[in-house]
C-alpha cells in the first residue's frame, strides 16, 4: 500500500507499506496466523530529507486475539525495537535501545489487537458483516500504549484497483477519539484506509510503490499539522498570551495550572513565568518527576554519571536544572528524527529534534534529583507564521517552570500551549488534536 498526503492538488506519495500474511502452526500445535509488516516513509521537513523504516512480524493465534510481536524502528542513526508476548492477560514487554534493554509489563484482555498511527491500526481488522459493531483492546508497540477501538462495518462499495473493480465492505475504526475509514475485500485484505487528518493508504503494485515516492511532499505534511491563528498575531519571547481554543472532541480536556489558566470555557490564559521560588517548600510527592520508564531512563548508570558531570557542585533545583539545559542545547544537534525518543539513544546518537531533547533532559534532570514532567502541545514559529506541535520539559523548583532546550529558551515563552503531559505513552493523546486544532488570539503581550 501506497502512504499518501491528500490535499486539494490530489494524492502525493510520502511512503509504502508492506504486509504479509501466512497461515502456520506453532511447535505446540496451536493454529494461527503469521503476521509481517514493513512501513518506510520518506519525506523533507523543513528542508531537511527525513526517513523513517519499521519492520516487524506477530503472531495471531486462531483462537483470537494477539500472542507475540516483534517490532524495529530506525531513523537515520536512531534504532529501537519492541518485543511483547501475551500470557495470561498479561502483555510482557522489552524495549530495546542503544543496547540496554527495559521490560514493562501491562494487564490486555485475551482478544489484544495492533494498534498504530496513520491508520495501520486497521491492517489486522477482525471480519465483521454489514452493521456489525464491536470493540476491542489494541496495544501500540511503537508508543507502548493501550486503547479500546471501535469497529463497525458501515457498509459496502465497489472500488478500481488495478483496472479491475473489486467489491469491498467500508469499516470504520475509533481510536482515541479518531475515526479511520477502512476498505476491506471478501479475502479480508485491506485495500484502501483514510485518515481524517490528510493520510490516504491504498493498494498499488510493488514497482508503483517503490518508484513513487514524492520527498518534496514533507513540506505539505508539515503544514498539513500547522495551526494558523485567527486574532492578534503572535511572537516568539511573549510573556503572557490569552486564546480561545476551538475545533476539540468533547472528551478532549487540556491540562490547567499556574502557567496555562482557564478563564472560562477554552478560555486560556498562559503567562511565561519570572523564575524559580526561592526557599520554596518542595513537591510533597515528587516521586512521579523522579522515576524512569522505558523511554526516559533516569536510573541508568550512563545517565545518572552524564547527570553528574553537568551538574557538577551545584546544590539547588534551578542551578542544576539551567546547567543541564544548557548543555543539552549545546550538545544536540538540531536534526527532525520520525522515530522514538529514548534518553539513551540521543545521550549516545547527540541529534534530535525536540522529542529528543526533551526526553534527554528529563532523563538528566530526574537523575539528579530535579522533579521533571513532560509537557507535549504546540508552540508560536515566526519563520513558518503558525503553531507546531513540539514537546519540552518542565521543572519544579518552588513552582513548575517551562523550560525550552530545543528553541533556546531557559524559561519558555507563554506561545507554547500545552495540551497534554506524560511520557511517550500519552502521545497518542494528541491524535485527536491533529487537523481540528483551531486557535484565536485574543491579547498577547
Amino acid at each position: 500500500m501506497g502512504i499518501y498526503t491528500k490535499s486539494a492538488d490530489g494524492e502525493r506519495q510520502i511512503g509504502f507499506v508492506h504486509t504479509e500474511s501466512n497461515p502456520g502452526v506453532r511447535g505446540d500445535g496451536i493454529k494461527g496466523t503469521n503476521l509481517g509488516l514493513t512501513v518506510k516513509l520518506a519525506t523533507t521537513m523543513l528542508s531537511i530529507p527525513t526517513e523513517v523504516t519499521i519492520a516487524g512480524s506477530a503472531w495471531n493465534p486462531d483462537d483470537g486475539g494477539l500472542s507475540e510481536f516483534d517490532f524495529s524502528i530506525g531513523s537515520f542513526d536512531h534504532t529501537m525495537r519492541v518485543k511483547g508476548t501475551v500470557s495470561d492477560e498479561k502483555l510482557l514487554i522489552d524495549v530495546q535501545t542503544a543496547g540496554e534493554s527495559f521490560p514493562a509489563e501491562f494487564p490486555v484482555g485475551k482478544d489484544l489487537f495492533l494498534s498504530g498511527s496513520m491508520g495501520t491500526a486497521a491492517l489486522n481488522l477482525p471480519y465483521l458483516e454489514v452493521g456489525d459493531e464491536i470493540l476491542v483492546d489494541t496495544f501500540d508497540p511503537l508508543t507502548l500504549s493501550k486503547g479500546i477501538a471501535r469497529i463497525e462495518c458501515v457498509g459496502t462499495e465497489r472500488l478500481t484497483i488495478g483496472g479491475a473493480a473489486v467489491s469491498t465492505r467500508v469499516l470504520t475504526s475509533t481510536l482515541s477519539g479518531i475515526t479511520t475509514k477502512v476498505w476491506v475485500t471478501g479475502h479480508d485484505e485491506v485495500v484502501r484506509i483514510e485518515t481524517p487528518f490528510g493520510f490516504v493508504l491504498r493498494k498499488v503494485s510493488q514497482a508503483e510503490a517503490l518508484a513513487g515516492l514524492d520527498e518534496g511532499a514533507g513540506s505539505q505534511l508539515f503544514d498539513m499539522m500547522a495551526v494558523h491563528p485567527s486574532g492578534k498575531k503572535p511572537f516568539r519571547g511573549a510573556k503572557r498570551m490569552e486564546i480561545q481554543i476551538a475545533g476539540l472532541p468533547a472528551t478532549v480536556k487540556i491540562p490547567y495550572d499556574e502557567i496555562q489558566q482557564r478563564l472560562g470555557a477554552n478560555h486560556v490564559d498562559i503567562r511565561s513565568p519570572a523564575g524559580p521560588i526561592p526557599d520554596a517548600a518542595p513537591l510533597a510527592d515528587p516521586g512521579e518527576y523522579l522515576r524512569g520508564d522505558p523511554f526516559v531512563q533516569s536510573g541508568h548508570p550512563a545517565i545518572v554519571k552524564q547527570a553528574a558531570d553537568v551538574v557538577g557542585d551545584s546544590g539547588e533545583p534551578w542551578g542544576k536544572a539551567l546547567k543541564i539545559y544548557e548543555w543539552v542545547f549545546a550538545a544536540v544537534d538540531k536534526t527532525i528524527v520520525l522515530s522514538l525518543p529514548s534518553a539513551l539513544e540521543v545521550l549516545r546518537t547527540r541529534q534530535g529534534d525536540c522529542n529528543e531533547h526533551t526526553v534527554l533532559f528529563a532523563a538528566l534532570a530526574r537523575a539528579a534529583g530535579v522533579p521533571t514532567r513532560i509537557a507535549i502541545g504546540v508552540v508560536w514559529s515566526d519563520d513558518m507564521d503558525g503553531f507546531y506541535y513540539h514537546a519540552w520539559p518542565e521543572v519544579h523548583c518552588g513552582r513548575w517552570i517551562p523550560m525550552d532546550p530545543t528553541l533556546e529558551q531557559p524559561i519558555a515563552d507563554a506561545t507554547h500551549i500545552k495540551l497534554i503531559e506524560g511520557s511517550i505513552e500519552s502521545w497518542p493523546k494528541l491524535v485527536p488534536f491533529l487537523g481540528q486544532l483551531k486557535v484565536e488570539v485574543v491579547d498577547i503581550e
